[in-house]
């Protein structure tokens, strides 16, 4: 028996995708309106976005994070092992300050942790840091596993990773042509081990 149904959740692509599907929709939604706000201001002021990828990635975020906050998005440090809603307690609150400027955000769900990275490759960051290592720990949803007494253990949110890219070329520029949902399933050394890789474009679009 799988580990997700095993414990009373289901930790399939599909089971993912149908319980978050919302949220991931709210998501694409966020950040294309965050490309839309990033390249609005560098059009404004005549900026090249090539020319400083870093500040454009981070009025992307900046807008994402705003129309996200309904769903609870806080700032996501790769460097911190702290759960979920202590994220902004690293930074002055009251500035809404955005903390680090090149990490991404990251959602709860009773049941998950989505964590929302920029990703030309598609690949998900090395485990370079405490935080991410722990982030990609994790049971692959295939395992099985035998619980005997397992007595009132608190429920194991899923780890997943959405990442995103936009187009640069001139008759896509600025569409997003990523949105991959991965399940990270343990790393050796720096590489990541993965679960499972999904395209959602496709299946946001089809389902719309």
């Amino acid at each position: 028996m799988p580990v997700g149904r095993l414990l009373g959740v289901d930790h399939t692509p599909e089971a993912a995708v149908a319980r978050l599907r919302t949220l991931l929709t709210a998501v694409r939604t966020a950040l294309a309106a965050g490309v839309a706000v990033s390249r609005a201001i560098h059009a404004e002021h005549d900026w090249s976005p090539t020319a400083d990828r870093h500040l454009f990635l981070q009025l992307v975020r900046r807008e994402a994070m705003e129309r996200l906050k309904p769903w609870g998005a806080d700032l996501d440090d790769p460097h911190s092992e702290l759960p979920l809603g202590q994220q902004l307690d690293l930074f002055d609150a009251a500035t809404d300050n955005l903390g680090l400027p090149m990490s991404g955000l990251i959602v709860g769900t009773p049941r998950e942790v989505l964590r929302i990275w920029h990703s030309d490759d598609g690949e998900l960051p090395a485990a370079d840091t405490d935080g991410l290592r722990a982030f990609y720990r994790q049971a692959p949803s295939r395992q099985t596993q035998l619980t005997l007494g397992g007595g009132d253990l608190p429920p194991v949110r899923d780890h997943l990773a959405l990442l995103w890219a936009y187009s640069r070329t001139p008759d896509r520029d600025g569409e997003l042509v990523r949105l991959d949902l991965v399940r990270p399933a343990g790393h050796v050394g720096r590489r990541v081990e993965v679960d499972w890789h999904l395209d959602l474009l496709s299946r946001l679009a089809a389902a719309a």
